[in-house]
């Protein structure tokens, strides 16, 4: 063998062999009592507390929502497996979600099926396979240790004595939970994973689990399951320990030599502890007779007379672990009525044998079958064995963008994604989903103000708490004040806000074929508008498209428009800004030159000149000529002024070692007044676009030196802007055909 492959070799043999030492993946049962009494807390947990200690272990952290601090949970960031099956938002979902596993918790077993459930394609399942997949990670490490066991029966010779199943003599061996194989006449899995302690009766159970809380090895409070402190073997597993022990004259001792401890995993690929069931008709569990399969031939003689049945499928495979019943309503109810006992009383009748569950179920459901449900004549009885948890189409639009942002660059390999592509596509599907305010629901004296609020300004509302620049700073306070009950008007309601609308499912579909558009060779945002428009068509094929619009709410023709429109300005911002006609802290150094004096203004205190170098009043033409750009119309000036310092002294208390964030506080302010700047440079900016497409296609003819370097500088900053030079030219092109268009009196 080469020398590099032999190393190698011998660098696998034997990296595999400590790490299956060091797992501590095969066990005596006196080996495994001891792994107990050291780690009380890791080896008593049912499937229920596993969860919530696979979430507890990949953490939290907050983030800011439109109804206040939420708790984000990491395991739903997917940093396990490189953000791939990261779920976007949802972060009262996730919640939810945990509040109901502690809840299991603390009754010591589950006694519901949670159920997920909202529109088609609002990330059900994904939410689901977040929190299985985290726990296959959990269960490779330390803390995450599960164990089952199998019955092990050794060839005579491989021991001094006999097997003392005669009840005459017994072995010399301590355990036989090492041997090799070549002296193992037959080995009995367990394949539903029973837990290795149910091996002890239950009054030993109670006696290990007091001494352990004695030692303070155990919290007095922590909370031991059901299935721990009540459960029994599974039926397989009892008859063979019944049948070891009558052997044995009931020699405890010697039937333990018998059990094999082994450490498993949770694997959705391969159904260990992880299992789901598809709305298919199918059997969710079997039971099968191995007494006389062939393998069994070689079982010690007092075992041939008992008829031993397996158990099978998904409910057994997740046993321990997490089943998932997907679309669940989709089936024929009485597929699965077996679920009202199996939540109940976590077991569930197969065949021949009675199959006892440890297990977290989670089913989801779109809503249309889950309105028909609750129309069956025992609805009832299921609602009451049912935790409700609505999954609705996300509201934010920096929420939905990371699922795009997450997905179509890995779906489009190589393929350039020019800027505002995917933003387009989720913002539409966004508006699509917003409801309109109901005024019912709002004091009167805000009725006017909501009611003027169109669906982008709702959606800026709900994700970055922006406030439209129309209003006044009354108002924006007034609004923002409004922002936790807008969000949550709709929570109890049947036509719940999110859901509606676009699905993510389909903008993906649309975000890949605008990507085959034959105009370009990118993904172009023009491609994207342009599919957007063909579904906006297809009102038979989209229920959301056939709702009657309120206001501007609902109207998906109307809200395209909202999103071009926008489209064009972001456009017409960024192609300004990367001109370089103006520093980019010149309009935040103007107001601020200009909040200083509108502060002496109010104070009524001089100001000092840095022309004359003396104190002197504030300059009231500058005031002027910066409010003329923010002031709303129905403002007053003096309020208006007053505001701006208000809010800076406010900022100052809750900051006091900050400097003030002008960007922050006043945002809305500075974009007016650079709109303003662009303004009185109009015919310049249009020039410099026109030389821009000229020298793109090639002819240089006429211009001159600095309009050159002028475009030479706007094709490196848009570089930096993540464009190249075929998506910023039909961009920049897109952007001309608008305003002259405009002008003309047609878009």
């Amino acid at each position: 063998m080469d020398p590099l492959m032999e190393q190698l070799s011998k660098a696998v043999i034997d990296g595999v062999k400590q790490k299956f030492v060091a797992r501590r993946s095969v066990m005596s049962f006196a080996e495994y009592l001891e792994e107990v009494a050291l780690h009380p807390r890791r080896h008593l947990r049912s499937a229920a507390q596993y969860f919530a200690d696979v979430i507890a272990y990949f953490g939290t952290y907050k983030v800011a929502l439109p109804g206040g601090e939420a708790n984000r949970y990491k395991i739903f960031d997917a940093p396990f497996d490189q953000g791939e099956g990261q779920v976007m938002g949802h972060e009262y979902v996730q919640e939810e979600l945990v509040r109901r596993i502690n809840n299991f918790v603390r009754s010591g077993r589950v006694d519901r099926l949670i159920m997920l459930h909202g529109p088609n394609g609002s990330a059900k399942t994904s939410l689901i396979q977040a929190l299985s997949k985290a726990a296959e990670v959990y269960s490779e490490g330390e803390d995450g240790a599960l164990y089952r066991f199998n019955w092990v029966f050794p060839v005579k010779k491989a021991v001094r004595g006999s097997l003392g199943f005669s009840g005459a003599e017994q072995s010399d061996a301590a355990t036989y939970a090492y041997l090799e194989g070549n002296q193992i006449e037959s080995r009995i899995p367990c394949e539903h994973k029973d837990h290795p302690l149910l091996l002890l009766g239950k009054e030993y159970r109670e006696i290990l689990f007091k001494q352990l809380q004695e030692r303070k090895s155990l919290p007095s409070e922590y909370a031991i399951s059901d299935i721990l402190r009540k459960g029994d073997l599974s039926a397989k597993n009892k008859k063979i320990f019944d049948a070891i022990l009558t052997s044995y004259q009931g020699d405890m001792n010697e039937l333990l030599k018998h059990i094999q401890v082994e450490r498993f995993y949770l694997s959705r690929r391969y159904r260990t502890a992880v299992a789901s069931v598809d709305p298919q008709m199918s059997v969710d569990a079997y039971a099968r007779q191995v007494s006389l399969d062939q393998s069994m031939s070689s079982l010690p003689a007092s075992l041939h007379h008992l008829s031993l049945f397996e158990t099978g499928g998904p409910l057994s495979d997740s046993n321990r672990g997490i089943l998932e019943y997907n679309d669940l309503l989709k089936r024929p109810i009485e597929s699965w009525k077996y679920l009202l006992v199996a939540t109940e009383q976590a077991q569930v009748n197969v065949e021949v044998v009675s199959m006892f569950l440890d297990s977290l179920i989670i089913a989801s459901s779109n809503e249309l079958h889950l309105s028909s449900f609750r129309e069956y004549p025992d609805w009832q009885s299921f609602k009451g064995r049912f935790e409700f948890i609505k999954v609705p189409y996300l509201r934010r639009l920096q929420d939905e963008l990371g699922i795009y942002k997450n997905q179509i660059p890995r779906a489009l390999t190589g393929l350039h994604i020019a800027p505002h592509s995917l933003e387009i596509a989720a913002r539409f599907a966004v508006l699509t989903r917003l409801e309109a305010p109901r005024l019912e629901r709002y004091p009167e004296s805000v009725c006017d103000l909501i009611l003027s609020l169109s669906p982008l300004e709702k959606l800026e509302l709900y994700d970055c708490n922006i406030v439209p620049e129309r209003l006044s700073q009354r108002e924006g306070r007034e609004l923002r004040q409004l922002t936790s009950k807008l969000y949550f008007e709709y929570a109890d309601d049947e036509n719940y806000e999110g859901r509606f609308g676009a699905s993510p499912r389909e903008i993906r579909t649309l975000l890949l074929n605008a990507a085959q558009d034959k105009r370009f060779d990118h993904l172009s945002p023009m491609a994207v508008l342009d599919e957007i428009k063909a579904l906006v068509r297809e009102k038979s094929s989209y229920e959301f498209l056939r709702r009657e619009p309120i206001r501007d709410y609902r109207n998906a023709e109307r809200l395209l428009k909202v999103v071009q429109d926008l489209y064009v300005k972001q456009l017409d911002e960024e192609i300004k800004a990367a001109m370089g006609l103006v520093n980019a802290d010149s309009h935040r150094l103007s107001f601020e030159r200009y909040i200083k004096h509108v502060s002496s203004w109010t104070k009524k205190e001089k100001i000092l000149n840095p022309l004359t170098g003396k104190m002197a009043d504030p300059d009231i033409e500058l005031m002027a000529e910066m409010e003329r750009a923010l002031l709303a119309k129905t403002e007053s000036l003096d309020d208006f002024r007053k505001s701006l310092i208000a809010q800076i002294g406010a900022f100052r208390l809750e900051y006091p070692e900050k400097p003030v964030d002008y960007a922050l506080l006043f945002g809305h302010h500075l974009r007016r007044i650079k709109e303003n700047y662009y303004a009185q440079q109009c015919r310049m900016i249009e020039h410099i676009q026109e030389c821009y497409l000229k020298i793109m296609d090639g002819d240089e003819n006429g211009i001159d030196d600095k309009d050159k370097e002028q475009v030479k500088l706007l094709r490196k900053n848009l570089e930096n802007l993540r464009y190249n030079d075929s998506s910023a030219r039909q961009a920049i092109a897109y952007l001309v055909r608008c305003k002259s268009s405009k002008r003309l009196g047609g878009l």
